[in-house]
């Protein structure tokens, strides 16, 4: 019997022999098919036979002999060892194993199978063909927007264009006035003294003809023509166009141009386990991490001391300090320096690549806490305390004194405690602030923009590490004392939850340290534990 594809749009004949009837119905006992009329006799005659629709039906098992037994067909399936045997090697070496018709597993995976293909086809294809339509006309409103945006620009040159044009045509308009009177002044002039020198020839014109012989030899005029002088004419200072220089280049930087982000994009994707970091020596605690790129760590625990590591766990510096609380109080610089907090001294000390250690910032009678440098303007935010008063310095990065945040815009304080501080890549400043059991985030200008409190989900929110990503989203630890609390946070850019990022399950014990490595991938320690966890949960988009 030849085996019909479920896609075969051919006419599907009965197997019945002489009968060239639509075949509808198929016995998965036997393998064949049959007409409504056949299928009645052969049930009349196999009564135990398992006869269904067609697109119902079970596949034949295809034949293949066994290795260990060739005259034999593989045909069962050991669901202890999970191979297909034939039936002679089953019954000699997994006789005491449980046992299935391999037929039936074959079905179930083609079944699943198809499952899978008529998904793809239904959901799968549809969807990149949509994604694909929405991208193109996506792209063409975008580029339309861009051409729009320098129609609108070439207008906007052209009106200052004919605006200088209309100055200039103004200032031409002026000069030419002010030409014309001095011309009609001068020609005012001109016609007087012609006037003047027309009587004159006139009078004498006139007494030329009676003069007699013997006195005009003596006759002479009784004026000069030298003394006749005309009228002054001054010539008039007219104007000249000095072209400007038509420079490409000044016009394009005014114009603008055309250009295209090849930056790296980033969509939120399942979280995957990437690697264990264990810590080498004497158990400590992870309670704050700073990366620093390409291959290196600082850590810190609840006694104050700072340790770097390698990518193996290997001890490459340590530094002494005096911390006894638990906060983010290190941070490094884009140039791959170490600064630290001690709140025993209230100074921030800069520990430089060849690891000499300079006071870099008295914070006289406040103790610093925690500490974050910018990578977006080398900035340097610490948490301050003071009693009970916590505020935020902003220093630059000599270590001048820039800002001081503590009330919000109808003073009331923002803060009762800050465990760790971290800047968003819009500028925000975001903090644990954990006696309030909130993530406190403020604006660069210190104006208060949101709070989050956790979910409801959970027993209670304890907010430890906080760090943020290329996307502008805020992570945070909450290390709530119940171990089921212990969790990931991924908030957005405005304060909104969108996901636990990692469960309890997934955490180390009282997750408390934070930061993203140079390939955007997250790192986990925790107050109780030795070894940091990371995971990747973003993926490059095209």
């Amino acid at each position: 019997m030849n085996e019909v594809p479920d896609t075969a749009q051919h006419y599907i004949e009965c197997d019945t022999e002489s009968c060239r009837n639509f075949s509808e119905f198929y016995c998965n006992t036997c393998h064949q098919r049959f007409c409504d009329q056949c299928k009645q006799s052969h049930l009349e005659q196999n009564k135990e036979h398992d006869i269904v629709l067609y697109h119902e039906r079970k596949r034949k098992l295809p034949s293949e002999k066994c290795r260990i037994h060739p005259t034999q067909d593989i045909d069962v399936y050991c669901k202890v060892c999970q191979d297909p045997l034939c039936s002679k090697r089953f019954d000699q070496d997994h006789s005491d194993h449980d046992k299935c018709d391999l037929e039936t597993i074959y079905n179930d995976i083609l079944q699943q199978c198809q499952k899978e293909i008529t998904e793809i086809w239904k959901t799968v294809i549809p969807k990149a063909k949509d994604k694909v339509e929405s991208m193109r006309n996506n792209a063409m409103k975008e580029i339309a927007k861009v051409r729009d945006s320098m129609t609108k620009r070439a207008d906007e040159l052209k009106m200052a264009v004919d605006s200088v044009l209309a100055d200039n045509n103004k200032k031409l308009d002026d000069i030419e006035n002010s030409v014309l009177n001095d011309l009609e002044e001068q020609q005012k002039e001109t016609e007087g003294y012609i006037k003047y020198m027309e009587k004159i020839t006139a009078d004498y014109e006139s007494k030329m003809p009676s003069i007699k012989n013997t006195k005009l030899i003596k006759f002479q005029l009784d004026f000069s023509l030298s003394t006749l002088k005309m009228p002054s004419k001054s010539e008039p200072k007219l104007p000249t166009f000095a072209l400007g220089t038509l420079n490409e280049e000044e016009i394009a930087k005014q114009f603008g141009k055309i250009e295209i982000d090849l930056s790296e994009t980033f969509e939120l994707s399942s979280v995957t386990k990437v690697s264990e970091k264990t810590i080498k020596g004497k158990k400590l605690s992870l309670s704050h991490l700073s990366f620093l790129p390409p291959n290196k760590l600082w850590t810190s625990g609840d006694f104050g001391n700072l340790f770097q590591y390698d990518m193996e766990g290997n001890v490459l510096q340590e530094i002494s300090n005096r911390m006894l609380s638990i906060q983010g109080y290190h941070t490094v610089t884009t140039e791959g320096e170490l600064l630290y907090n001690n709140s025993s001294k209230n100074a921030v000390y800069k520990v430089t690549s060849d690891m000499s250690i300079n006071k870099l910032i008295e914070t006289g009678i406040w103790q610093p806490g925690a500490i974050y440098s910018s990578p977006i303007n080398e900035h340097i935010l610490v948490g301050m305390k003071r009693k009970r008063e916590y505020k935020i310095t902003r220093y630059n990065r000599k270590g001048r004194k820039l800002q001081d945040i503590q009330w919000d815009d109808k003073g009331h304080i923002l803060y009762q405690s800050i465990l760790y501080i971290t800047e968003n890549i819009n500028g925000d400043i975001c903090t644990s602030n954990w006696n309030a059991g909130q993530v406190v985030v403020v604006t660069a200008s210190g104006e208060y923009r949101f709070s989050y409190a956790g979910q409801e989900s959970q027993s209670g929110f304890h907010p430890y590490g906080i760090c943020t990503n290329v996307l502008g989203h805020i992570l945070v630890c909450n290390s709530y004392y119940s171990l089921f609390g212990s969790s990931v946070h991924l908030l957005d850019i405005n304060g909104q939850f969108l996901t636990l990022l990692l469960t309890s399950d997934r955490c180390p014990s009282f997750p408390s340290g934070l930061c993203i490595d140079d390939q955007h991938n997250l790192w986990v320690g925790g107050l109780d534990s030795s070894t940091i966890l990371v995971y990747k949960y973003l993926q490059k988009t095209n």
